[in-house]
């Protein structure tokens, strides 16, 4: 596999952040409330995180797995997770709060529609998610309330500090690759319906077989089976490249839309995302990009924390501008507004994650990485070039979380 930048897992970024920004155009939209219906009846674009989640769990353990064996062996375990829960947090929660504390301010002074809700809904969303349980806040009463999207990152956040824990625990290749499969095995037929039973939506809200797929994938990557089961008959046409990834695409939205009350549904949504990322990890252009669209998808990609947790706020706003707007010219926000809803939504989205990407996520995941650096050398005694080894890359992945993310 090449080294370097995995253009093609950014390529699979900036597409999940696409589906995500599309299974709530109707928090925006809510006139076409009909159209929405039959639309996610056919395709259901909530499984953006699903890809996320597999995205994260690969890249987290392609980026992390040598630096905790290597850690434990040499008995500085703690302050290796330590670090690494020290980058995490540098990465993920200025965002993260800065986010959820925005729409608490303008639910108090720019909220003449309602669009985000009470000052009380926001700050008791802010508790959980400042308390890592929005997953959980959002199965009781729709404690989440406003920042309905926290739940991933939540569960993201779960799986970055389990995931030290379960390299210390589990240390003998073939244990981590058993229980790893034993874990989705028992997840896989289990009901995980978000519309069906509280039961069934608590377990979505808890769904981890796609991250465990992406680390099964990266231990994979460890032996010669990866290389055994190269796809490299995508690399004769250009037609297979596009239309093998087009074809997964479709059924990480069919599934859930079609098959939701299928028991399985969610676990096979699981499988498509590890068989997306799969194909993405050779780097070998597998995962074809039409030129034109390379550019936006890397954009995305970069950017897709920063939406993720943005857009929400995003489309709020511009029903709240426009609501004001219509009230001014004694007229009734409806159809009509439409794209001037749609284009205010987009401009505050990109220009927002934009800043934030620059000035927010940028900055501060540098001196966390840096902290992070320093701690681990002044215990461990390691050159600086041997503690930088703890792979940066994965500060670009995104829970989420989707990602994030990561």
């Amino acid at each position: 596999m090449s080294q370097g930048k995995n253009l093609e897992i950014e390529y699979l970024r900036g597409a999940a952040i696409g589906l995500t920004l599309l299974c709530h155009v109707p928090v925006l939209l809510p006139y076409y409330e009909a159209f929405f219906l039959k639309f996610f009846g056919v395709y259901m674009p909530w499984t953006g995180v699903d890809l996320f989640f597999c995205i994260s769990g690969y890249v987290v353990s392609k980026s992390y797995l040598d630096y905790f064996d290597r850690h434990r062996q040499q008995g500085h375990f703690a302050i290796a997770a330590q670090s690494f829960w020290l980058r995490r947090v540098y990465r993920l929660l200025p965002t993260a709060w800065l986010w959820v504390l925005i729409p608490l301010g303008l639910s108090v002074v720019f909220n003449q529609s309602g669009a985000f809700g009470s000052w009380f809904d926001n700050l008791r969303s802010f508790t959980a998610v400042a308390t890592f349980s929005a997953n959980l806040a959002n199965q009781y009463g729709n404690l989440l309330g406003p920042n309905s999207v926290y739940w991933s990152l939540a569960l993201e956040e779960q799986f970055y500090f389990i995931f030290p824990l379960f390299l210390l625990c589990v240390t003998a290749y073939r244990w981590r690759v058993g229980l790893l499969l034993g874990l989705i095995a028992l997840q896989f037929g289990l009901d995980r319906n978000m519309f069906g039973t509280p039961t069934s939506a608590l377990l979505n809200s808890f769904r981890l077989d796609a991250m465990m797929w992406g680390v099964l994938l990266c231990l994979a990557g460890r032996t010669p089976l990866l290389r055994q089961f190269e796809p490299t008959f995508l690399g004769d046409s250009v037609w297979l490249r596009l239309a093998l990834p087009l074809m997964l695409f479709y059924l990480l939205g069919a599934i859930p839309a079609q098959l939701i009350a299928m028991p399985v549904a969610v676990g096979l949504v699981a499988i498509v995302s590890l068989v997306l990322v799969w194909i993405a990890s050779y780097q070998k252009g597998y995962l074809y990009c039409p030129a034109p669209l390379s550019r936006l998808l890397l954009w995305l990609g970069s950017r897709s924390y920063a939406l993720y947790v943005i857009h929400v706020c995003a489309y709020h706003f511009s029903r709240e501008l426009w609501h004001r707007y219509a009230a001014a010219q004694g007229v009734t926000l409806d159809a009509s507004f439409t794209v001037e809803l749609v284009v205010t939504a987009l401009l505050f989205a990109v220009i927002a994650a934009e800043l934030n990407y620059r000035f927010i996520e940028q900055p501060l995941r540098r001196k966390g990485a840096e902290i992070a650096r320093r701690r681990l050398q002044r215990f461990t005694s390691e050159s600086p070039a041997a503690v930088s080894g703890a792979a940066p890359a994965v500060d670009s992945a995104l829970a989420a979380g989707y990602r994030q993310a990561e």
